[in-house]
């Protein structure tokens, strides 16, 4: 299983390398709303106390780059378009390694474009396993030494090219749709049934690729500051770490309700009702995530509500009270996610 699929299949199938992860299915694009909430019932009566994480050393790539990749199933036709032209001024030795790396070189740009010396070592390292374990042009008993020096020449121009000013570009339309879809996921997997598991570093945003680049030494003096900025409620604090420590804290003051409570579904009405996923957890905490925000961009949340169980509820990340039907627009103001709990339960 991990030498033929994970070692292999995963570097050789580039058509969406967001499902590329260990103990997915390239082949399973996703999942609707449904079989979400229905797995997650399943999960709360069968595994109530199994790890959910999205992160760990051996994933082939850390969760906030995966979710940065997923947003390009948001906008198919402009990356097809990119990848098109980019191949034109720009071409990979193989079109199908270019398309595989293409990806994970999105999934890793710098916000600022500015591509430091330690991005591209780390790129150059990825990019030499990626085509080793893909065994198609080269492996690791048998390095093709022109192919390998071609690809690596390659990354070199991407790097210091005009494909560089087009993929930063790129980024600034889709990086804040891309840290929704982190945010979202991360709260998902901090408050779904199951016991989370917070891999190392993933508290505030992390760019790692598959190992060893997600072994490299955490900066955990930046995580205990961020930490402190959300204790001593300072302005812009960092999304992430308000969700980790919200959700964590939470958990730890109503175990019950992670542990034995029940899960039921919350579904929202409205004109962009599918762009939220939430749920109860027990009677006393609702969990609302938006999803697909590329695509709001333009048309907003119209008239979209949730409808909040009676009594009165707080966002834990955010301080604000809620009763009765709630808009969408307000609900995710200032964050993308929610984290209710019943202030009266």
């Amino acid at each position: 299983m991990a030498k033929g699929v994970e070692d292999t299949a995963y570097y050789r199938y580039n058509r969406f390398v967001a499902l590329n992860e260990v103990g997915g299915d390239p082949g399973h694009f996703g999942a609707d709303l449904v079989e979400f909430h229905a797995a997650q019932a399943i999960r709360q009566q069968a595994l109530p106390r199994s790890m959910t994480t999205l992160s760990t050393h051996d994933t082939k790539r850390g969760e906030d780059v995966r979710a940065r990749i997923g947003v390009l199933s948001q906008v198919p036709s402009l990356w097809a378009e990119l990848v098109r032209g980019w191949e034109s001024t720009t071409p990979s030795p193989d079109a199908l390694t270019g398309l595989f790396l293409w990806q994970n070189i999105f999934g890793v740009w710098p916000t600022d474009g500015t591509v430091s010396t330690e991005l591209r070592e780390r790129l150059h390292a990825y990019t030499e396993k990626a085509i080793r374990e893909a065994g198609v042009h080269t492996t690791w008993n048998d390095p093709a030494a022109e192919f390998e020096t071609a690809v690596h020449t390659w990354l070199d121009a991407v790097l210091d090219g005009p494909v560089a000013v087009e993929l930063t570009a790129t980024l600034a339309r889709l990086d804040q749709h891309a840290r929704a879809d982190a945010l979202g996921q991360k709260l998902i997997a901090l408050t779904a049934p199951g016991v989370p598991d917070v891999y190392q570093g993933t508290e505030l945003w992390e760019d790692s690729l598959v190992d060893p680049d997600n072994r490299r030494p955490v900066d955990y003096s930046a995580r205990r500051e961020a930490l402190a900025a959300v204790l001593h409620a300072k302005t812009a604090t960092h999304p992430k770490i308000r969700v980790v420590r919200g959700a964590l804290q939470l958990r730890r003051e109503r175990p019950d309700t992670f542990v034995a409570g029940g899960y039921q579904p919350v579904l929202a009405d409205g004109v962009a009702a599918e762009h939220i996923v939430s749920f109860l957890r027990g009677e006393d905490v609702l969990v609302a995530v938006s999803r697909w925000t590329v695509r709001l961009a333009d048309s907003g949340w119209g008239d979209t509500t949730l409808a909040v169980p009676d009594g009165t509820w707080t966002d834990v990340l955010t301080g604000t009270a809620y009763s009765g039907r709630v808009q969408a627009a307000g609900l995710f103001g200032d964050l993308p996610v929610a984290l209710l709990v019943r202030a009266d339960a």
